[in-house]
């Protein structure tokens, strides 16, 4: 049986249409089904709004209507417009702690994701750290700070705002990291760190592995999970920056498995 989505949907209404589109798809990702009834419930709109939101996603290929409701068109991966108006103020918990544990002068390597933004902005008045991504929204985050920033090269992903593929390895592979702040849509012990797009995932792992230290910073609606491709295997983590949505028998057995886990 589904969860009840208001257990696991936190919507910021500051920015109200965009906030319920978030909220639709990240149900619909989940469930892959959502009904109006319930919509209208958990957003705290009419109905018609619900419709005309439902009209909307159909028109941009995120779904298809259904009497009552809707189901998801199998499109997993959410865009990166959408991620930012779901868990905002759990997101800015977990940055404010992983920006806690920088240290003076230290080189950080940074992945995409809406959370992996936010460490980077509380950041952005440190003077004395280098950092090294492959995210636009990152750079682009610490752009007027006075952080020295580099950027690898290669593709752009339309949906990440991620570099990615051949062009991107060599300039992070010629690099050594302290500290890296890892974005995830999956992370359990038998999947690892997984995420939705092979090249996405295997352009974090050279990032990765030229880090001394890595720091997962992800909500708890990722845990447990297994995306597409893996970025790499459990081991490699250091540290779980997360949520205290997360369950603690998972986090038990995080733990035992050698991770030091935060839950903010």
């Amino acid at each position: 049986m589904s969860a009840d989505p208001s257990d696991t949907i936190c919507i910021d209404m500051s920015n109200m249409t965009n906030a319920r589109h978030a909220g639709i798809l990240e149900i619909l990702a989940r469930d892959g089904f959502v009904d109006v009834g319930n919509l209208k419930r958990l957003l705290g709109c009419s109905e018609a709004t619900v419709r005309r939101d439902l009209a909307h996603l159909q028109r941009a290929g995120y779904l298809r209507r259904t009497h009552g409701g809707a189901i998801s068109n199998n499109v997993r991966e959410l865009p990166f417009r959408a991620k930012l108006g779901t868990m905002t103020e759990v997101k800015q918990r977990i940055a404010q702690e992983a920006a806690r544990s920088v240290g003076e002068g230290q080189a950080i390597g940074f992945t995409g994701g809406t959370t992996t933004q936010q460490v980077a902005r509380k950041l952005t008045s440190r003077t004395d750290l280098t950092v090294v991504t492959n995210a636009l929204t990152v750079a682009m985050e610490l752009a007027d700070s006075d952080t020295r920033v580099i950027v690898t090269g290669g593709e752009l992903r339309r949906q990440t705002y991620e570099f990615v593929g051949p062009l991107a390895e060599p300039v992070a592979s010629q690099l050594h990291l302290d500290l890296i702040f890892v974005g995830v849509d999956g992370l359990s012990l038998d999947g690892g760190l997984t995420r939705h797009n092979p090249m996405e995932a295997r352009t974090n792992r050279v990032l990765i592995d030229c880090s001394r230290e890595v720091t997962v910073v992800t909500d708890h609606t990722k845990l447990g999970r297994e995306a597409f491709a893996q970025i790499a295997p459990f081991g490699v983590v250091t540290t779980l920056i997360t949520d205290v949505g997360a369950a603690e028998e998972q986090m038990t057995d995080f733990k035992k498995a050698g991770v030091r886990v935060i839950k903010v």
